[in-house]
């Protein structure tokens, strides 16, 4: 691996210093961030050795604020050094946006998220106007931004920059859609792809995943009421290893920690996902010093974050975009070392084996699922519903982290290999120890009659946090006292529906209505006709002919 990086750094340099512009895709690990960072301060310095403020010499776009971060704290080793000012764009607090903006101003180079860069660019002129002096543009994990949510924020972003400049395009994937950001953006760009044995080519049609030869790829099959199981002995099977673990969602991850940290209660568990900004940074600094230590994640976590001697990447679940199994990978095998991945199937999803060797070019060995205890997973079950039926916070977040994940299954893009028809919906249930099945429209023709339905009365569980639980017990009483007043107000209309009962009362009934009917039908033809003659649309004398027919 270190003479693929030499090798990579070489060739972007060569031809970024050229004015070519560069697409360039590379093994996770490669060191893809130094061979963008060493041109465009390069670029910068033989231009302009003292930048001025109200001229953006160079912009990084990220993925993500930690990615962010990351490349920024490299950044500033650089621009310190060559007394260039620097800035790092990544929002997330309210009332500091104008002066964020003004202090964009007077910095050479800008690292920032696409929705940040986005947002300055539409608010505020000036930072627009001092993009016109760009030298280079690097757009990092650019396949990323192929998504639905990323692509009316780049091409806004695009719009906005000098045609003349120099664009880089970094990557360990390059999806298809890509060209959609290639066509707009880049002027015959040169591709490098650089593979394990550090081959370059200049043109590369197929789409294709690189996974570096250091990673060792590993699936285990296991039904979906035995996964949480599967994940405890994983863990306890690796004492001495520093595992980082995806899970498709927010609430899943947040959900896992709880029930983890019982069930695993000698290892240091983190969490970091895009919804736990305030904690992430603490969370993540202390999962890269402490070892054996355990980091639960979304796919925030998947792209250029770097994290020392990760021993083993765990994908509890199967990604959204079948590119993202790479880049989860890949935070494995850093910088040439050798390292682990492991995908969880359930025995619905094997065909995604074979659809991750044709689509991604990465080939997974089966390693045997070894559980000890037969009813380990009914153990770990009882466990969790003991937890949730002391605290209601743990029943609400199990079953929010259940539903988050349902829906994410739906949506994901290898729905020919993984259909969500034949998702065990009973089996997960279970393993995340739910009390209840929530009621959802992605299985409302599912048969969940094997669902073991817990018999605990789940509304009288309370809260932990007293406050909360004091506000629930006012609720539930104005409930209780709104359903009282209710059936008092309905009692007479159920003496009605009790005198309906008889026949003959029934049927005078129906008659009174059917003369009252007629009756008011009369009336809204004689007003209308009223109105017709007030308003000069009908004659007097055609409004006495109607009015004479319709008392006949």
């Amino acid at each position: 691996m270190p003479e693929i990086s030499i090798y990579l750094k070489e060739q972007v340099i060569e031809r970024l210093l050229k004015f070519q512009d560069v697409i360039v895709q590379a093994p996770t690990g490669s060191g893809k961030t130094l061979a963008y960072i060493l041109p465009l301060f390069t670029i910068l310095w033989k231009k302009k050795k003292v930048w001025p403020e109200n001229e953006i010499g160079a912009v990084m776009i990220v993925p993500s604020r930690e990615l962010a971060k990351q490349v920024g704290a490299i950044c500033k080793l650089f621009a310190d050094a060559l007394s260039l000012s620097m800035r790092v764009m990544i929002g997330g607090k309210k009332g500091k946006s104008s002066s964020k903006a003004d202090q964009c101003l007077s910095a050479a180079v800008i690292i920032a998220t696409p929705g940040r860069l986005q947002s300055l660019i539409s608010s505020n002129s000036d930072f627009k106007k001092a993009l016109k002096a760009l030298e280079i543009l690097i757009i990092d994990e650019a396949d990323r931004y192929t998504d639905s949510s990323f692509k009316a924020g780049m091409t806004e972003i695009l719009e906005s920059l000098p045609k003349q400049r120099r664009t880089g395009l970094f990557s360990a994937t390059q999806a298809k859609e890509m060209e959609e950001i290639v066509k707009f953006g880049l002027r015959n760009p040169t591709q490098i792809t650089i593979t394990n044995c550090g081959a370059m080519l200049d043109s590369v049609d197929s789409v294709e995943a690189i996974s570096p030869n250091t990673l060792n790829n590993f699936y285990m099959v296991v039904k979906a009421d035995q996964k949480l199981h599967l994940l405890a002995e994983f863990i306890r099977s690796h004492p001495k290893s520093k595992i980082l673990i995806f899970f498709s969602t927010c609430q899943c991850v947040e959900y896992m920690q709880i029930v983890l940290k019982e069930l695993i209660q000698k290892r240091q568990i983190f969490a970091l996902h895009g919804k736990k900004r305030k904690k992430a940074e603490n969370q993540l600094q202390s999962f890269r010093k402490i070892g054996k230590s355990l980091m639960l994640c979304t796919d925030v976590l998947s792209r250029g974050i770097d994290v020392d001697n990760i021993d083993w990447v765990v994908q509890f679940d199967v990604p959204k975009q079948t590119s993202w199994f790479v880049h989860r990978a890949g935070r494995s095998a850093r910088c040439g070392k050798v390292g682990n991945n492991v995908l969880f199937l359930t025995p619905e999803e094997t065909a995604y084996i074979e659809f991750i060797e044709k689509y991604e070019k990465v080939s997974l060995t089966e390693m045997k699922v070894d559980l000890k205890e037969d009813d380990g997973a009914e153990q770990i079950r009882q466990q969790i519903i003991k937890m949730a039926s002391k605290e209601r916070e743990i029943l609400e977040c199990g079953t929010r982290a259940f539903m988050s994940f349902v829906e994410s299954y739906v949506r994901h893009d290898c729905n020919v290999v993984c259909s969500s028809k034949d998702l065990d919906v009973v089996g997960y249930g279970h393993a995340y120890g739910l009390l209840r099945l929530p009621r959802m429209k992605e299985f409302h023709h599912s048969d969940l009659s094997d669902f073991k339905r817990s018999d605990l009365n789940t509304s009288e569980i309370p809260y932990k946090n007293a406050e909360k639980e004091k506000r629930r017990q006012e609720k539930l009483l104005l409930l209780k006292t709104e359903n009282k007043e209710l059936k008092k107000a309905s009692r007479p209309q159920k003496r009605k529906l009790g005198a309906r009962q008889n026949p003959q009362k029934d049927s005078a009934k129906k008659r009174r209505h059917s003369e009252t009917k007629e009756n008011m039908d009369d009336f809204v033809s004689d007003f209308s006709l009223l109105k017709k003659l007030k308003k000069g649309r009908l004659k007097k004398k055609e409004y006495d002919e109607l009015m004479a027919d319709s008392s006949c």
